[in-house]
């Protein structure tokens, strides 16, 4: 019971600060979708696209390495160790990222991304850092100081960029969608120091060194997670790219098709991605209080099984809302009605994604990373060719049945992996206790 209230708990820190982090994050968005419009919101998602794409060596899977590692009782090193690895790979990544970044601009088709990928250079050590010191937290069970953290990183990103694009209102476009970089740059920064300054005022960081083996076990546990966020903002990228050039071949001219993908990834994307906030909150939890439960599977099938339904009464009916809010978003919210159609279009994708959120989380603590790698890229690559045959012919609607097809197959072969995880532990037999 102890434990199950303290996973409610750890839930409901992460799910209060998710809902005010997201909060601030919409307000923000819209107004950015205001001032920036559809080609400026575009410009920015493929700056955002790439900048993904890089920071995936260490913010994929490195976190729930060290939290897995910190639930077994091995937070020191696994602490210490994780540090070292962020740091040493980020310090590998820059200097080659700092001189292919006018190439990785022209790559993405739009050379006013390269301001704002030359302002989200520098995160990447910020975010590895970050990264190894929230999973740390999340494996010892205090989710106090990543919810802070958040919070004040999302809120000091926001008055930032508010305050930067009003004293600053007549730059041009490139400048002006590296402003929203330059914001997270600074509260990534803010949120980093809080959070260190919090576990010290706490005298609850763990002493410990950072051995080799402690190394190469963390780089081991997370080479898949970190393999499928690469092939998923790979793809995501590629879309980025994709999407725009199938537009163009649809009729639409240059400006036009950025536009679009803006009210796709800008406006669309992020209301159907809002039960996140919650579901989000139980996949970090989920990963530690599986793995205390794996060696009993009859344990681990019934706190997965709430964990899924949980995860589906949050996002279901927000899919609904967003169903039927669709006009007043369109045409109130972002003052376009193109969006609507779409959000109607995208709404189903919340419940598949909200339930492949936790399911996500739940084969993590189940050591299960290789699966999820293989069902992530198998939906990422099935989205990516949809795209390609889809779009030309439906335009948008195209790009919403790409994406409900990729997730919807992530979602089965993770439930096939995981039925059959189950299956396997039953048939096994749990060794004795020693001593």
């Amino acid at each position: 019971m102890s434990k199950k209230k303290s996973l409610v708990r750890q839930a409901a820190v992460l799910s209060v600060s998710n809902g005010a982090t997201r909060a601030l994050g919409f307000v923000m968005r819209v107004a950015l979708s205001r001032r920036l419009g559809a080609e400026g919101t575009g410009v920015l998602e493929l700056a955002s696209s790439a900048h993904m794409l890089w920071i995936a060596p260490v913010t994929a899977g490195l976190p729930m390495a060290v939290s897995t590692e910190t639930a077994a009782g091995r937070g020191g090193e696994a602490l210490h160790a994780g540090r070292r690895l962020a740091l040493r790979v980020s310090l590998l990544m820059l200097p080659a990222l700092f001189v292919f970044s006018p190439l990785i601009a022209r790559l993405l088709g739009d050379a006013r991304t390269l301001p704002a990928l030359w302002c989200y250079l520098p995160c990447l050590p910020v975010l590895g850092l970050s990264a190894v010191y929230n999973g740390w937290c999340y494996g010892a069970g205090d989710t106090l100081p990543p919810a802070a953290s958040e919070l004040t990183e999302q809120a000091l990103r926001f008055a930032l960029c508010m305050g930067l694009l009003t004293v600053f209102p007549r730059m041009r476009a490139a400048y002006t969608a590296a402003v929203p970089a330059l914001s997270t740059l600074l509260g990534e920064g803010a949120g980093l120091l809080l959070v260190v300054w919090m576990l010290k005022k706490q005298g609850t960081l763990p002493a410990g060194r950072a051995s080799a083996e402690t190394e190469k076990k963390l780089w081991r546990l997370s080479a898949p997670m970190t393999w499928m966020r690469l092939s998923n903002t790979l793809t995501r990228t590629a879309g980025a790219v994709l999407i725009p050039l199938r537009l163009r071949a649809a009729g639409l001219s240059a400006q036009e098709a950025t536009a679009r993908l803006g009210m796709l990834s800008g406006m669309a994307m992020p209301w159907v991605m809002l039960p996140g906030v919650f579901t989000g909150a139980l996949a970090v939890v989920a990963g530690p209080a599986i793995a205390r439960r794996r060696n009993s599977p009859e344990m681990l099938r019934a706190l997965a099984v709430r964990l899924i339904a949980a995860a589906l009464a949050i996002s279901a009916p927000l899919a609904l809302l967003l169903s039927f809010g669709a006009p007043f978003l369109a045409n109130v919210v972002y003052r376009q009605a193109d969006v609507g159609p779409l959000l109607k279009q995208l709404a189903p994708l919340a419940p598949l994604c909200g339930a492949q959120q936790v399911l996500s989380g739940i084969l993590t603590g189940m050591e299960m990373q290789r699966s999820l790698l293989a069902s992530s890229l198998s939906g990422s690559l099935l989205t990516l060719v949809l795209d390609f045959f889809l779009v030309k012919k439906f335009r948008l609607a195209g790009c919403a049945l790409a994406r409900l097809a990729g997730h919807g197959l992530t979602l089965y072969m993770n439930l096939c992996a995981f039925s059959a995880e189950l299956r396997k532990r039953r048939d096994v037999p749990t060794p004795p206790l020693k001593g």
